[in-house]
């Protein structure tokens, strides 16, 4: 059986996208109740503080090669960098959350429930953007 998965067919590509984008959301939001929960964070924090580094290095260069100033582009590599590490922390503790059972204490009702309004968030937020967007790229 020869299954071939068409990447060009814009309903698969929003399909994936907007799926994507709701695991990561969930992951997230599963993340901030095992931090609130627990106090704590499992991720290291010198896991944390090489993300940190790799994205702000990335996101300062971004921003220059933009034609920011070079205080505006470190300025933009650290908001980007902070947001990015507490995002990646958060959605590595819900993942940690979920396997260790925080899916069956929820309720499979309830992160259904999740995923489907995280998609139609996520795709709202990527038609948005998308018409933000249209006239800069």
């Amino acid at each position: 059986m020869n299954m071939d998965v068409n990447t060009e067919n814009p309903f698969v590509q929003a399909l994936v996208v907007s799926t994507t984008m709701a695991v990561f959301m969930i992951g997230v939001a599963f993340g901030l109740m095992s931090m609130a929960r627990e106090g704590s964070t499992p991720v290291p924090m010198a896991v944390m503080l090489l993300i940190f580094a790799v994205i702000f290095i990335a996101g300062s260069v971004f921003f220059e090669s933009r034609g920011a100033d070079y205080m505006g582009s470190l300025v933009g590599g650290a908001i980007i960098s902070l947001v990015a590490t507490f995002s990646a922390t958060a959605f590595f503790s819900g993942v940690r959350f979920a396997i260790g059972g925080g899916i069956t204490e929820i309720g499979s009702d309830q992160v259904v429930s999740a995923l489907a309004v995280c998609m139609i968030a996520s795709m709202l937020l990527i038609r948005v953007l998308q018409h933000k967007f249209s006239n800069v790229f």
